[in-house]
């Protein structure tokens, strides 16, 4: 049993309901008490109209079917909480982690999330090329440094305005250094420099600050310095292409080394060249890159590649594919890794739905999620009188030092400092609660001006503590929150215990197992069977023709595939078989046959004309309990329910309010 798929058919159809019900009050009566477990009228109201709407989930019932089946389910749980099934850690942590996903879009602006899906799913359609100059900044950096990078980094977008090359500055001055390439070393190869070209991309593919620049300029134009956590960045959009989606393709590569010769080079485009030519002349493509192409691995699959997006493939080919069909195989294409002839299967855009779900999932656990964040934090802060004193920060500017990027600075330099930094409806956050916060996230890191780390620190904890005081109050808020929360509380005690009572202990149980099978073996037995071989012409005639065949084949103990083998040779249609062991009930043709071995004759049937060879006649007899094993443990399985049920009902008073459900009827 899976328990997410089990949870899920409790809690499926929830958000369809948007009912706010008026819990445990005078117009809300209790309608189930099990002790000090109380169900009321509009919880029982809440689950019979859900499951109701959604016939999908459970057959539509009668209000007194739901009603047992209620009480059946709040026992079981009553049950899991005296076990103290709900104060274990497993189950708390379970809870926890349900929890957190079910508040996250509570925590979210939905007009800010959909600005941003629709702004994705725009820049979806197109795959842009840019180039990069990078000036590194620590993300929390003083202002002095962060000046002095803006200025470095305006001072070369001056220069490339002024006519400098980009791809030469790239290289001399970029803090990437992929720009100006690495040496080989006794642990990886040379890495051939790219002078800063980024390649291909599209959305989500780059820091969010970065791709909305690039999107937003125009091709050969270059940014204004762009700040993201990685520093600086000049972009130059070189290119701006229709999306490829995901492609497949095959290539044939003539490898041209990083120190080649110019003899070399002229040997390996003469090479490309004449494999273009073979290729033209209609020459299988498979069987060229396997026995040509330098990229062995995909040589040895006829050149064929695994499937790529546009950032996962250098830029040439991108190029080179946009201009292909299915089926096309590009003019020879130079990369920085040699010459390659492109064969494209196909490109392939997802469906909007599809796209827009996958968006979705990577918004979430992008930094833009963080934009739609900021609106809720800001409602927060309306909503509960959010007061702030940023004054009395100053006192950690003054006692936070170097010691807390070594893991080791003592929050005592500010005991006894129990000044309020900021009050979320009634409760108060003290610059001890602060230092807490410190003491419990320092680790080891790069040190950086104390102002910056104390600030982006404070603004943390101050963020969450917003956002944790709205996870607080959600049950509040929200009823269907609240709702969907005690079934996942139920369901997963349900779970737990349920295996432990039932389907465990089924499949464990083996002495129990037999007993039951053995003491229910009645419905646990064969009908009459014939181990048989059935064959079916369409004519009468096949059917006489195929019989003495059938007869001569008996006679000499020719098996029946080869038999079969010598039938339908002028049309496939002629005579169909199936061989084995067949319940009278489950083939009504054997009905009109005898219980004697041996061949039949021809039987009219359904319009077709039957010949059965009968090997063998079994009467009547009870089942193995191997061979129908799953069988009889999914019956074991509602024997015992059944029986824990009725031992539920029997240690437990319960009590129905038959009133309030004749109310509740009407």
């Amino acid at each position: 049993m899976n328990k997410v798929i089990f949870i899920g058919a409790l809690i499926i159809a929830n958000f369809l309901m948007t009912t706010a019900f008026a819990y445990s009050n005078s117009n809300d009566p209790v309608l189930i008490k099990i002790n000090e477990r109380e169900v009321t009228v509009s919880e029982f109201e809440y689950v019979y109209t859900k499951n109701n709407l959604n016939p999908q989930v459970m057959d539509p019932k009668s209000m007194e079917e739901y009603l047992e089946l209620f009480v059946n389910f709040n026992l079981k749980v009553y049950e899991a909480i005296e076990l103290g099934l709900d104060t274990q850690p497993s189950f708390m942590d379970e809870l926890a982690g349900y929890r957190e996903q079910l508040a996250r879009p509570y925590l979210t602006d939905q007009d800010v999330t959909q600005q941003l899906l629709d702004e994705a799913f725009e820049r979806m359609q197109y795959d842009v090329r840019a180039s990069h100059i990078l000036i590194s900044l620590d993300e929390h950096a003083s202002s002095e440094d962060t000046l002095a990078a803006w200025n470095k980094a305006k001072e070369l977008r001056n220069r490339v305005l002024q006519g400098e090359d980009f791809a030469e500055l790239a290289v001399e001055y970029s803090d990437d250094s992929s720009a100006e390439g690495m040496p080989a070393t006794a642990n990886r190869p040379a890495m051939r420099g790219n002078k800063g070209d980024l390649g291909y991309f599209s959305v989500l593919d780059m820091v969010y600050p970065f791709e909305t620049a690039t999107y937003n300029l125009d091709i050969g134009e270059v940014s204004m310095p762009v700040r993201t956590r990685y520093g600086y960045h000049l972009i130059k959009l070189t290119d701006r292409l229709p999306a490829m989606g995901n492609a497949r393709v095959a290539h044939i590569m003539v490898n041209i080394p990083q120190d080649a010769s110019d003899e070399e080079k002229q040997q390996a485009r003469e090479k490309i060249n004449e494999i273009a030519e073979r290729v033209e002349q209609g020459e299988s493509f498979d069987e060229l890159a396997k026995r040509f192409s330098d990229d062995n691995a995909s040589g040895q699959r006829g050149g064929e590649l695994p499937p790529f997006t546009s950032n996962r493939m250098v830029p040439e080919f991108i190029e080179a594919i946009h201009n292909l069909s299915k089926e096309d195989v590009s003019q020879p294409v130079k990369s920085q890794y040699g010459w390659h002839l492109i064969k494209l299967f196909e490109k392939e855009m997802p469906e909007r739905e599809e796209a827009v779900a996958d968006l979705q999932n990577r918004i979430s656990r992008d930094s833009r999620a963080q934009l739609s964040q900021k609106v809720v934090i800001e409602r927060i802060k309306e909503e509960n009188n959010f007061i702030e004193h940023p004054e009395n920060l100053d006192v950690f500017f003054d006692n936070v030092d170097n010691t807390i990027f070594e893991g080791n600075w003592e929050p005592s330099v500010v005991e006894g400092n129990q000044e309020v930094l900021f009050t979320i409806a009634d409760k108060t956050f003290t610059q001890q609660d602060f230092a807490a916060y410190l003491d419990k996230s320092q680790t080891m890191r790069t040190p950086e001006a104390i102002t910056n780390y104390v600030k982006t620190m404070y603004h943390s904890f101050r963020d969450n503590a917003l956002i944790e005081h709205e996870k607080k109050r959600l049950p509040e808020k929200y009823p269907e929150f609240r709702q969907i929360m005690r079934e996942y509380h139920d369901g997963i005690l349900l779970f737990e215990l349920t295996d432990q009572k039932v389907w465990s202990r089924a499949m464990e149980d083996s002495t129990g197992l037999k007993e039951f099978f053995e003491s229910n073996i009645e419905d646990y037995m064969w009908g009459d069977r014939f181990d048989a071989a059935i064959y079916t012409f369409d004519s009468q005639r096949a059917a006489r023709s195929g019989r003495r065949d059938i007869r001569r084949a008996e006679r000499r103990g020719t098996p029946h595939e080869e038999l079969m083998s010598n039938f339908n040779q002028d049309s496939q249609l002629e005579v169909s078989a199936e061989k084995g062991v067949f319940e009278v009930d489950q083939k009504p043709v054997l009905q009109k046959i005898s219980k004697e071995d041996g061949i039949t004759s021809i039987i009219e049937h359904d319009n077709n004309f039957v010949v059965i060879y009968v090997n063998e006649f079994l009467p009547a007899s009870p089942k193995k309990l191997n061979q129908i094993r799953g069988l009889v443990i999914a019956d074991y399985q509602n024997y015992l329910e059944e029986k824990w049920v009725e031992e539920l009902r029997e240690k437990y008073e319960f009590y129905v309010n038959k009133q309030a459900l004749e109310k509740l009827k009407k």
